[in-house]
């Protein structure tokens, strides 16, 4: 929908196309830092203005349990000794760093990956498709006796039932932040739009 809405506007999946742009605005994945640092280092050796567009980020309300940490390896250090079921909603690179975890068991939703490669000593695959519901997510965690999610800032709407869930089942939320920047930001299609118009 941004290069709908952005005249002129080329979608590139491969880095290397960046150099030749005008101006560059990053949509990838508001958690992903890998992807954002190399963007930002080829618009920074090609003097390409860059612009990171990313929907904003969740809030807590009244009645939330977060911890927020800046890493992977920061989320796992934040596990309580007494928290041995955990619901881990990260992406297969992130999990890795709760391999060879023998002090707890842990909840993993994916509907392709095999935690075991990871490292993951005990876990329990869930493979059900979305969209999710904060009132499915709450029955899920009681089911598998969970008692902390860990969980990335994603931010949206897809995303945010297991945020309600735990809300609900009164859980701790050990909560990744995104990766900080030192481009411009926009959070949505018309500050996006100006940034352009602005250069």
């Amino acid at each position: 929908m941004l290069a709908e809405m952005l005249p002129d506007a080329q979608i590139i999946d491969t880095l290397p196309a960046a150099p030749r742009a005008r101006a560059v605005i990053d949509a990838s994945h508001p958690c992903e830092r890998e992807t954002h640092a190399e963007v930002a280092a080829i618009c920074a050796r090609a003097g390409i203005p860059l612009l990171r567009y990313a929907r904003p980020g969740w809030s807590p309300v009244e009645g939330d349990d977060w911890r927020i940490v800046a890493d992977p390896q920061a989320a796992r250090a934040a596990l309580l000794p007494d928290w041995s079921r955990v619901f881990l909603c990260l992406g297969r690179a992130e999990r890795i760093a709760f391999a060879a975890d023998p002090q707890r068991h842990y909840l993993v939703r994916s509907r392709s990956d095999d935690p075991t490669r990871e490292g993951l000593a005990a876990f329990t695959l869930t493979a059900e498709p979305g969209p999710f519901t904060a009132d499915a997510e709450a029955k899920l965690m009681q089911a598998h006796r969970i008692e902390a999610l860990v969980t990335r800032d994603a931010g949206g709407e897809g995303a945010y039932p297991k945020i309600e869930g735990a809300r609900m089942r009164g859980l701790p939320v050990i909560l990744i932040a995104r990766p900080p920047v030192a481009c411009p930001t926009a959070a949505t299609m018309e500050e996006a739009a100006a940034w352009l118009a602005s250069l």
